[in-house]
C-alpha cells in the first residue's frame, strides 16, 4: 500500500492558494471507515421524490454505506423511515428499490409480520414465549425529513433540519425552475428513471471532485461544452450548497438538438453536501434527483431519479448523457482512482481565478475544506 504523507501542502481558506487532499484521503480503509461515521451517519441523504409515495404500502429502500433504511407511506398517508431490518434475527425486510407492499411488511426469514407504521402486528408462535409483548419490537425509526419535494433521511437523530440548514438551496431551485411544483404526485410511477446502478470503479470523493468542476469540461466533455457556451458558464458557492449555472446555449450541437421552441434553455446543476446533486439539462421539463453513494473504498455509485412534467423523456437526451456524457465522466474518474495509488503523486494544486469563474476549482475547493473540517471534529 502506498504509505500516507498527511498534509504535506495546505488545504488552506483561499482556493487560488490551496491545494487538494492528500491522495490517502482516498485510498486509506481507515479513512473510509471514519468516513462514515463521520459524514454518511451524520448527513442528509437523498431517498425519493415525493411522487412515489401514492398509495399506502408505496416504500423505497436504499442502503446508505451498510445501512439499510426504507421510507414507506402509512395507511394515514405519512411518509415514515425505518431501519430495513427485521427485529427478530435481523433478517433485510424489503428488496432494494421501488415497491409496495399492501398488506403487511413481512420478514422472508421467519414471517414477523409489521404494520406501514412500523408496529409489529404478527409473530408465529411467539405466544409460546412468556411475555412477549408486539410493543417492544417495533421497527427502528430513522429521522426523516421532505424537502424540495424530496424525502431525505438522516442516521443522526439530533440533525438539524435540512429547511434550516440550507433553507436558500429551495429557495434558489423554486425560483429557477418554472415547472418545479408541476412535477406533481399524479405522474408518479410513470416519471421512474433511475440511472442504473452502474457501479463505477472509483471512490465517491472522486466522483464528487469531477462533479463540482467544469475546469475539465471543454477538454473531456467536447460535446457538452459544444451544447453550453463556456464564457457563460458560472459556479457559485453558498455555504453547504453550490450552483452550475449556464444560459447560453446552442439549439444546434453535437450533443442533442434543442428545439427552438423548448421550454427550458438553460442548464443548471446544484450540489448539496455531502453527495446529492440536482441537475437540468436544456430541453424539456426534466429534472434529476440524484445521490453519489460509497459502495466500498474505491467504488461508488451514481444512482437517482429523473421526474418529467409531461410524464415523458427525451430519448435522444437520455443516450447522450447515458452514452456519451455519463462513460466520459465514469473513464475520467477510474482514471483519477488509480492515479491515485501512485508514488508519484500525493497533492495538486487547485487552480482557481480570484473571480471564480466556472472553469475553476474553486467548488472543489470547497468540497475538500468541509472533508478537512468534518473529519478533523
Amino acid at each position: 500500500m502506498k504509505p500516507a504523507q498527511k498534509y504535506t501542502k495546505p488545504v488552506s481558506d483561499l482556493p487560488e492558494e490551496s491545494f487538494t487532499l492528500p491522495s490517502y484521503m482516498y485510498t486509506d480503509p481507515q479513512v473510509f471507515e471514519a468516513e462514515k461515521e463521520k459524514i454518511f451517519y451524520k448527513t442528509w441523504q437523498y431517498i425519493g421524490h415525493t411522487s412515489f409515495f401514492e398509495k399506502p404500502g408505496d416504500y423505497i429502500s436504499e442502503i446508505i454505506c451498510d445501512q439499510n433504511i426504507f421510507v414507506i407511506l402509512g395507511e394515514d398517508k405519512k411518509l415514515r423511515a425505518f431501519y430495513n431490518v427485521c427485529q427478530h434475527r435481523a433478517h433485510e425486510l424489503l428488496p432494494a428499490g421501488v415497491g409496495n407492499v399492501e398488506r403487511g411488511i413481512v420478514c422472508p426469514y421467519h414471517a414477523w409480520t409489521y404494520e406501514k407504521s412500523g408496529n409489529l402486528k404478527g409473530a408465529p408462535r411467539a405466544d409460546k414465549r412468556s411475555n412477549f409483548s408486539k410493543k417492544d419490537y417495533k421497527l427502528k425509526s430513522v429521522r426523516m425529513e421532505v424537502f424540495l419535494d424530496a424525502v431525505f433521511v438522516n442516521l443522526d437523530p439530533n440533525a438539524t433540519p435540512l429547511s434550516e440548514l440550507v433553507p436558500d438551496l429551495e429557495i434558489d431551485v423554486r425560483k429557477r425552475v418554472s415547472f418545479f411544483d408541476q412535477l406533481g404526485v399524479s405522474k408518479s410511477r410513470s416519471d421512474y428513471n433511475g440511472l442504473g446502478g452502474t457501479i463505477i470503479n472509483a471512490g465517491w470523493k472522486v466522483v464528487v471532485d469531477n462533479y463540482v468542476e467544469c475546469y475539465h469540461c471543454e477538454h473531456a466533455h467536447p460535446d457538452f461544452s459544444d451544447m453550453l457556451c463556456m464564457d457563460s458558464y458560472k459556479h457559485d458557492i453558498f455555504g453547504l450548497w453550490a450552483r452550475q449555472l449556464c444560459e447560453e446555449v446552442r439549439e444546434n450541437n453535437s450533443a442533442y438538438k434543442i428545439e427552438k421552441d423548448a421550454p427550458f434553455k438553460k442548464s443548471i446543476f446544484w450540489f448539496l453536501w455531502p453527495n446529492t446533486t440536482i441537475n437540468i439539462l436544456p430541453g424539456s421539463e426534466i429534472i434529476n434527483f440524484s445521490s453519489i453513494r460509497p459502495y466500498s473504498l474505491e467504488k461508488s455509485t451514481f444512482n437517482g431519479h429523473s421526474l418529467s412534467v409531461s410524464g415523458k423523456f427525451n430519448e435522444e437526451r437520455r443516450l447522450y448523457t447515458s452514452n456519451v456524457l455519463f462513460k466520459e465522466d465514469i473513464s475520467l474518474c477510474e482514471s483519477v482512482q488509480r492515479g491515485l495509488k501512485s508514488f508519484g503523486y500525493d497533492q495538486g494544486p487547485i487552480i482557481a481565478d480570484s473571480n471564480l469563474s466556472g472553469r475553476g476549482e474553486h467548488v472543489l475547493h470547497l468540497f475538500h475544506r468541509l472533508i478537512q473540517q468534518t473529519m478533523k471534529n
